[in-house]
C-alpha cells in the first residue's frame, strides 16, 4: 500500500471563505497567503482567488517574486517591506508594493536605483509594538516618502495585537488611536479577527489570513460560528490494527494504558508530517467516519488510535486528522499550539491533492 498520507486542499472553500470576507467590507480584500499559502501552497491559492482577490499579501520579497515568476499579475504586497536596496530595485521592476515600518528602509531605498515607482504602504505602532514607526513620528515619515518622486504612498497600516481575544479593550483602543488621526491616505487595519468581528470603519483594504484556510482565530468565536468552511483535509489511513489487553501500555515511554481490553489502530503520521508531537492522549481523530481519539505518544511516522468502539475500522480504513470532520482549532488547543503553526508546518512528504 502507498503511504496513505495527503493533504486535500478544496479550493471552493477557500473561494467561499474570501467571500465571507468581501461580506463585511465594499473596499478591497488582500489575501494573506505568506508561508506558502499558510502551508496550503501560495501559488495554488493565489491561482484559485485570481479572479477573487484585489490583492495578495506575503511576507518578504522572495515569496512575491515567486508569485510574479508564476504569472500572478495582482497587487502584490510585501508586509515586512524591502531589506535593502537590491530589494527596493526587485520591487520597483516587477511592481511590487511595500510596507515601510523603519527610516532604516528609506535610506536603503536612497541607495536604489528605481525603474519605475514603488507603491508604499506605511507601517505604524499603535499598540502592538513589534514593526512600525511610533504614531508621533508617523508624520515626518509620510513627509519623507511624499517627497520621494520614486515613491507612492498609498495606505497607512497597523496591526492589533488582541482582536483575536474576548476581551476587545484593548483592541478598540487600537483601532481609536488609527481612525481618530487625520490621515492623508485611506487605512488598511483589519487582520482576520478583525474582519470575523465586523471590522474598522472607514478603511479601505482588508488583509484576512487564516481565516481564508477556515480556522477562526478568535477564542469567543468558532470558525463555524463565523461561516467558514476547512480548506485542508489532513488524511491518512490504517495501517496496522491489534489487541491489547487492560492494563497494556501503548507507545514510547508507557504513557498511556488500556483501562479494558482495547483494538489500537495505528495510523501513518507522525510528526515527520507535522502532526504535532505534543498531541496529548484524547486528541480527536476520525476512523473510518467516527471519531475516536489518539492514544499513547505521537511518534515521528504513526500515531496509535483507539478503535475499541470502531468494530468496522480494519488495515486501510481512512483516517482524517483534521478538516471537515475534526476541527484543526481543537487540535490545535489541545497540542498547546495554533492552527497556523500546524498548517504551516506540515512537511514535504504530505503530498497536496487539489480538489478543485
Amino acid at each position: 500500500m502507498t503511504r496513505p498520507t495527503r493533504a486535500l486542499l478544496k479550493w471552493s472553500n477557500l473561494r467561499h471563505n474570501y467571500r465571507k470576507a468581501r461580506e463585511v467590507t465594499s473596499h478591497e480584500v488582500y489575501a494573506v497567503i505568506k508561508s506558502d499559502g499558510y502551508g496550503h501552497g501560495m501559488v495554488a491559492c493565489a491561482n484559485a482567488l485570481s479572479g477573487e482577490a484585489d490583492g495578495f499579501a506575503v511576507a518578504c520579497v522572495d515569496e512575491a517574486l515567486k508569485l510574479r515568476g508564476a504569472g500572478i499579475r495582482q497587487p502584490i504586497l510585501v508586509l515586512e517591506g524591502a531589506y535593502d536596496a537590491e530589494e527596493w530595485e526587485q520591487a520597483s521592476e516587477h511592481h511590487i508594493q511595500l510596507a515601510v515600518h523603519h527610516p532604516q528602509q528609506l535610506k536603503d531605498r536612497a541607495a536604489a536605483e528605481l525603474s519605475d515607482e514603488v507603491a508604499v504602504w506605511l507601517k505604524v505602532s499603535s499598540g502592538m509594538n513589534r514593526l512600525g514607526v511610533k504614531l508621533e513620528d508617523a508624520p515626518e515619515m509620510i513627509a519623507r516618502i511624499r517627497n520621494d518622486r520614486g515613491l507612492i504612498l498609498r495606505h497607512v497600516m497597523s496591526h492589533f495585537a488582541t482582536s483575536d481575544e474576548a476581551d476587545t479593550s484593548f483592541y478598540e483602543e487600537q483601532k481609536r488611536r488609527m481612525t481618530d488621526h487625520a490621515w492623508p491616505v485611506s487605512l488598511s487595519l483589519s487582520n482576520s479577527a478583525s474582519v470575523i468581528r465586523g471590522g474598522v470603519t472607514g478603511e479601505k483594504v482588508m488583509r484576512p489570513g487564516i481565516m481564508l484556510y477556515g480556522s477562526s482565530p478568535c477564542e469567543d468565536i468558532t470558525a463555524r460560528d463565523a461561516g467558514l468552511k476547512p480548506v485542508m483535509t489532513l488524511q491518512s489511513a490504517l495501517i496496522s490494527v491489534h489487541d491489547v489487553k487492560a492494563g497494556d501500555t501503548v507507545g514510547y515511554g508507557c504513557t498511556w494504558a488500556a483501562p479494558r481490553n482495547s483494538r489500537i489502530g495505528v495510523v501513518a503520521i507522525g510528526y515527520g508530517d507535522g502532526y504535532p508531537r505534543h498531541a496529548p492522549t484524547g486528541t480527536p481523530v476520525n476512523v473510518a467516519g467516527k471519531l475516536c481519539q489518539l492514544v499513547g505518544r505521537v511518534s515521528m511516522d504513526m500515531i496509535t488510535v483507539d478503535i475499541t468502539d470502531v468494530p468496522e475500522a480494519r488495515i486501510g480504513s481512512p483516517v482524517e486528522l483534521w478538516g471537515e470532520l475534526v476541527d484543526i482549532d481543537e487540535v490545535a488547543r489541545l497540542a498547546g499550539t495554533i492552527s497556523y503553526e500546524l498548517y504551516c508546518r506540515l512537511t514535504q512528504r504530505v503530498p497536496r491533492i487539489n480538489l478543485q
